[in-house]
């Protein structure tokens, strides 16, 4: 998830790609509250991962959002496939 992260931020945010490390904060690329509200809708679209705002504004580092999407990705994963086998 980390490296789709560091995709959406080096073309969607235009964030220079020698700035990005899962270490760095949004605050050190120059990503403001507004970059949260934007980071969770296109996460929703493109690799399908539902995070609230206020996690996503909570996240200290690039690795903390990149386990908040694989969480959310792990969390809907299995909930398809309990639905499958309800099924």
């Amino acid at each position: 998830m980390y490296d789709t992260l560091v995709t959406i931020l080096t073309g969607r945010f235009q964030v220079p790609p020698e700035l990005v490390s899962p270490e760095a904060t949004p605050v050190s690329l120059g990503l403001d509250s507004l970059f949260a509200v934007e980071l969770s809708l296109v996460l929703e679209k493109d690799p399908g991962c539902v995070i609230g705002f206020d996690e996503l504004a909570e996240a200290r580092t690039l690795a903390d959002i990149a386990r908040l999407m694989r969480d959310s990705r792990d969390t809907a994963v299995g909930g398809e496939t309990q639905a499958q086998e309800q099924a």
